[in-house]
Parts: structure tokens; sequence; C-alpha cells
């Protein structure tokens, strides 16, 4: 999907708001609206903002990058090329060693590469000085590039490419201009930076070496590679650095360690015994800590510093499957169909459920832990309507109890330019603004509104809606980011658009009422069938909302059928035929509202050639009740309410 502004900040945000740098200044109340807290500019460095238009075709990359200012005045406008591929932002701060607080954090560095070029743009406002494109250094036939984000004091985008010119494998950092040499590193996998002591100065790296199989710290220069002894690690077991250590982990088939980066000395950190459960989501490394789902289905959570671990979770639980967030007190997990709490320090005797799905309740993929607080956004389908009503809703940090904001939905956050660092959450930095969209449609699309993190409930400051557009960024694919930082105010956000394959650019400014600014109009996509453009950039409801499915060709649902449909057939006599050609034709949707008051209906599998080749017993599919298909028919057997398996080509 489309890159979303500000892909490099995915540090962790706190709720403890510093004074003097940015947060609420009281609230106005017009009339008898609700209280709106309006939010101060934020002092310090600021940075110019940059949007694109995007490539469909390219998986979300962009096909122009232009740098504005909060006035949306245009600095530099790069349109001459479709091969911008998925620009990203590097960002400084100070860090203060003796309170662990930062300050003054900005976007210091965008850079993307072009026509096997790197080039980076400062994205520092400078008095008297305008940004403008530079070489990335002297490389001029890149190929198999690749950006790695490093979280240190800021973050910083390393890219690793093949110098086509000398055959050869090179690290550019975003810092490199047009006479600076790339640095050769051999057949090696670049994992992250060494510094001395947290806040020092970077002094070297750490590499996955493919030739001699092992981990290795290198100097700057690259003159000095010494092997990691002791780690017998793959290229991609490396599970990244702890914040406020000199300590990066990794996890592997021998079991956790964790590697000092100040001398490359290694230690294992046993797991009590116990064996990590296989799939994707089992294991987590947040705020100092890996958490881990064993296989006797129990959370634990293992201690980077002290090497201690502990239980989260004291029963038995087969529903926890995934991690979905840590905050300072929390462990937030489950499933696609339930989100539960647990205490971190294990004494939550049973889990908290904050959602549980049903045939027409459950909770999006919102899942952010933000200092103490937890985000998400539950969703519930009035059967009568077929309207769908999503909450924005929040955790408190000491007890869990939920508050809601009814037809809302969490779009993003923004990030304060100074306050104090929290390195037992998901992320690190304090919050400066939450980003809901209120008054939401089908689609989450409605009013995008700028809103105090002290007040997440209260009305906020409408930047403005567009009709058919929503911002749901965190719906988004891996390529989009939760976490801005602004530029006077500023931000850039992406929204997807409702009816067709496209997505645009769009301004706002958190201090400004009606801001909210349209800045791309790219060309709705045609329909597409299959290959590398399944439906990127768009919201993926559209596809695979509640009133659909996906056809099989076995009850277990392993293989996808291709080509078939499905048809509707109601009680009062009326039909639907669900659209098709979602992927390569297996999924299958159809609006909400097309369920609703017509009664029961009977499923019909239909061939290419409209034939029913098979069908459901009867009228038991009770409307809007029974659209989500695949929560029923669910995969591997593991069917509710009595359905025969997945939904198949044949009986």
């Amino acid at each position: 999907m489309k890159q979303k502004l500000y892909t490099a900040i995915s540090a962790a945000i706190i709720t403890t708001i510093i004074t003097g740098c940015g947060g609420s200044s009281g609230y106005e109340n017009p009339g008898d609206s609700a209280k709106v807290y309006k939010l101060d500019k934020q002092n310090g460095t600021q940075n110019y903002l940059f949007y694109g238009a995007t490539n469909h075709k390219g998986l979300g990359s962009l096909q122009s990058v232009t740098v504005i200012d909060q006035n949306q005045t245009t600095y530099v406008d790069v349109n001459d090329t479709s091969d911008i591929r998925y620009p990203v932002l590097s960002t400084k701060c100070t860090y203060n060693t003796s309170d662990t607080t930062y300050g003054d954090l900005y976007v210091d560095r965008l850079s993307y590469v072009s026509e096997g070029k790197a080039y980076s743009v400062s994205m520092k406002k400078v008095e008297g000085e305008a940004p403008a494109v530079v070489q990335n250094s002297n490389v001029n036939q890149l190929s198999k590039v690749a950006y790695t984000k490093v979280s240190y004091l800021g973050i910083t985008q390393y890219l690793t490419a093949h110098n086509d010119e000398t055959n050869e494998t090179v690290l550019i950092t975003p810092d490199m201009e047009a006479s600076d040499a790339a640095i050769a590193i051999g057949d090696r996998k670049f994992l992250t930076v060494t510094y001395p002591s947290f806040g020092a100065p970077v002094d070297g790296y750490l590499f996955y070496d493919n030739t001699e199989k092992e981990v290795q710290k290198c100097s700057l220069d690259m003159q000095s590679c010494n092997a990691v002894a002791g780690l017998s690690a793959g290229s991609r077991d490396f599970e990244g650095d702890i914040a406020g250590t000199t300590y990066s982990v990794f996890f592997t088939k021998e079991g956790l360690f964790r590697v000092d980066k100040r001398n490359g000395t290694v230690e294992e950190i046993g797991l009590d015994g116990h064996a990590v459960a296989s799939g994707y989501g089992t294991t987590s490394l947040k705020g100092g800590s890996f958490y881990f789902i064993a296989d006797d289905h129990r959370l634990y959570r293992a201690n980077i510093k002290t090497k201690a671990v502990s239980q989260v979770t004291p029963k038995q639980d087969e529903q926890i499957e995934r991690i979905k967030a840590i905050t300072t007190k929390w462990v937030v997990y489950g499933s696609d169909t339930v989100l539960k709490v647990s205490k971190k320090d294990g004494s939550s005797a049973d889990p908290i459920v904050l959602v549980e799905n049903t045939k027409t309740r459950g909770y999006k993929y919102v899942t952010v832990g933000v200092g103490d607080r937890f985000f998400f956004v539950p969703y519930g389908v009035d059967e009568e309507s077929g309207d769908t009503n999503y909450k924005a809703c929040v955790a408190d940090g000491d007890t869990a109890a939920v508050e809601c904001k009814e037809h809302a939905f969490w779009a993003g956050f923004a990030l304060k330019k100074s306050g104090k660092l929290n390195f037992e959450s998901s992320t690190i930095y304090a919050p400066y603004a939450l980003v809901r969209v209120d008054d939401t449609d089908n689609y989450g699309g409605g009013t995008l509104k700028a809103i105090d993190p002290d007040h997440p409930m209260d009305d906020g400051i409408a930047m403005g809606s567009v009709e058919k557009y929503n911002f749901q960024t965190f719906l988004s694919s891996y390529r989009y980011s939760d976490m801005m930082v602004d530029g006077d105010g500023g931000l850039i956000l992406y929204a997807k658009n409702d009816t067709n394959f496209h997505v645009d650019a769009f301004y706002m400014n958190l201090l400004k009422k009606d801001s909210l600014t349209q800045l791309t109009d790219t060309d709705p996509q045609p329909d597409v069938v299959s290959g590398r453009d399944h439906c990127h950039g768009r919201h993926c409801m559209i596809c695979h909302n509640l009133a659909g499915g996906k056809i099989y060709k076995d009850t277990n649902g392993t293989k996808s059928a291709y080509g078939y449909k499905i048809r509707l057939d109601f009680e009062d006599g009326t039909q639907t035929l669900a659209d098709i050609a979602k992927g390569k034709g297996e999924n299958f949707s159809t609006s909400l509202k097309n369920l609703a008051g017509h009664g029961g209906f009977k499923a019909n599998v239909l061939n290419a050639e409209g034939t029913v080749v098979n069908h459901s017993a009867g009228y038991y599919h009770e409307g809007v009740a029974y659209a989500n298909c695949n929560y029923c028919h669910a995969r591997y057997g593991q069917t509710r309410f009595d359905a025969p398996g997945a939904i198949k080509i044949a009986p």
C-alpha cells in the first residue's frame, strides 16, 4: 500500500505531558457544543513536509516527491520519474542520560532511490535556506535496494544496495553527499548500529556475514570486523535493540541471546525450558523484555537486562494466539476474534476481555500501546440497517477501564518534540496530538480531528472531511505509519477512496480548524484480478468486508478456488450476486445493506457458467447477522454455529 508521511517514525509515545513543550492550552466551550481542547504550537526545530502521488502498480511506491512547508509552498518537486521506491524519513533528537528525557525531535532527512541513484533532501528548516535534492553518495547504478530503520536518538535510515558499477554490496548513510563514496560491506546483511553507551555517538555496526555464516561487529570504515563469538544466528534471527541499553537481541533455534554492542559479548537468556509456539505474532520485543507465547498456551516475559523469566498469564488459554501491543503495565494479546489484556507483572489472575467477536461485533486491526494506555477500535453492525458503528476506545493504564467515542476511529498520533522517554512501553516518545475520525460511515470515513492526548474523548478541532475518502491509517499495510512529527503544526496523511483503486495525499494543520486540503488526485485503478496490483492502496474492507468470504476447493480451506461466484437467495424471493474478482477471484463481498430487510438467505456457489455447484441447506442465514461468512465457515475445521467447514465448490 501507499507509503504515508513519516514512515521513519515508529517510536513509542507516553502519556505524560511536559509543560512548555506542546500539549493543551485550556479549552474552549463554544455554546452548547462539547469541550474543544486546543493545541499549542510546538517549540524547537521545525521540519518540512513531503507527499507524493501513489504508484499503485508498485505496491505502494510513489510516482513523485514534493517537499512543502506549512503554507503548502513547494520547495522541491521531483515528478520526472516513476521509480521513487518508498521514500523514508530520518529523525534526530537530543537525549539526557541523567533523567532519560529527550528534546528537539524533528525530521532530518528524506531519502529515496530513483533511476538507480540514491537521493537525500534535508528536511530541517533553516532560515534563509531552502531544501534541495542532493545525490546521496556517488553511486550511479544501484539495484536490489533496501532501507533499514535504526531507532537510536531518533530514526536513521541506512540504505543497502548493489553497486552495479563495482559489482559489490554497499552501505549508504542518509547524510552522505554526491562526493561521498558508499561503504563496501561485502556479502553482509546490515542489522543495526553499535555505540559505547546509550546516547553516545555511533562507533560501528552489527552485520550478518552471509559467507562466514556469523554475526560480526564492524568498525565504521569496515576495516575491522570481528565475529560475535558464541552466537549461532541466521540472517533472520535479529530481533532488534533494547532502547536505553547497549543490548541487541537474537532469537535462534538454540534460544534467546543478548549481544552487548560495546564489546560483542554474548549471553544466553534461558526461557525456563519453555518452547515458543509457532506462528506469526507469538513473540514481541518491547520495553526491555522479550514476550513470547509458549506451546503450553501461556504468555511469558523474559527480562533482557536481568534475564529473569516470569509468567504473564498464569492460566492456560487457547485464545492466546498473537501479541498485539505492550503498554507500561499491560500486555495486549488474543486472536483475530478476541482482544484481552493482562498485567505485565503477572498479577492478573484472569485476563480482562476488551472485545470478543460475534457475528456482528468485533474489533478492527487498531491495537496501539501509548504509555500506560491502550487504543483500539471495536465495531458493531446494525442488523436492521446493515450500518457499521466504529468506536474509538482507550483503556485506562491502571484498571483497563474502557472509554469510547461512538461513531469514531483512531487515525494516527503526532509526537512531542520534547518529553520523557518511556522505555517500558511499545514506543518511547510522548504524544503531542491524537488524530481521530468522527461521524464515521460504513468504511470509517468521516471528519478528521486533532485531539488533545490528555482528553482523548473530547470533541477536538475539526480538520475537515472528504466525501468517499477514509483516513483509517491503522488499517493499512506495512508501508504506513501511525506516529508522526509535525512541521509548524502541519501533517500529511493519506486517504483511501472507498469506491475505486486509488489513494491520495492530504494536508492538515493541527492548529487550524478546517485546514484539510487535498494535495493529489490520482487516476482510479482499473479492476485488478491477480498479481502485485491486488487492491494495494485500497481499504481492505471494500473487498474483505463483513458481508463476504472466500471460496475454497476443500473443506479445510487449504486451497483457494478461482472463477466461482456466490449468489444469495433470500426468503422474500430476491437475489444478490456478490462481487468477485477480488485478488484472483476467490474472495466475494457485497454491501451489508444488501443483506438487510430480506429475511434469511441461502448461499449458492456458482461456477463460471452460472451453474449452482454447491449450496447451503436452507434459508438459515439470518441476514446481516450472518454476513461474515468466514467467521462461521472458518478454515481447518474451526467452524462455528454448526457451519459445515469452509465454503467450497462441491458438497
